[in-house]
């Protein structure tokens, strides 16, 4: 696989990681902070999915940047947020407000000045 690669697959598995956590963490009343509240969530399969999702995009993290400068790997990133509002939209139902889009549109054109300039 190409670093290149598996930087971008590294990004999507990171950005569905954080939405399977946040599906996860809602099936479960985190509220109390009770030690048998944090167990629950083992038994939450969509925080299995995230670790799973976090373990494979941390794989993947350390290949890319093991031939990939980190001065051009670590902004791409940012990608993720667009990625996450778009995901959430769908797989949790969450209004992404207009000013939060300019945000990302924002973050999303640096990431593309940044993607540009290898």
């Amino acid at each position: 696989m190409s670093p290149a690669a598996a930087l971008w697959i590294s990004i999507v598995l990171g950005s569905c990681a954080q939405v399977f956590l946040k599906k996860g963490t809602g099936t479960v009343n985190t509220g109390s902070a009770s030690p048998r509240s944090y167990f629950a969530l083992l038994r939450s399969a969509w925080v299995w999915a995230w670790a799973v999702c976090f373990f494979f995009a941390t794989g993947l993290w350390l290949i890319a940047i093991s031939k990939i400068e980190l001065s051009y790997a670590f902004p791409l990133l940012g990608s993720g947020y667009l990625l996450v509002a778009v995901l959430s939209i769908f797989f949790l139902k969450e209004r992404v407000p207009l000013r939060r889009w300019m945000a990302i549109v924002v973050i999303t054109i640096g990431v593309a000045i940044i993607y540009g300039s290898s």
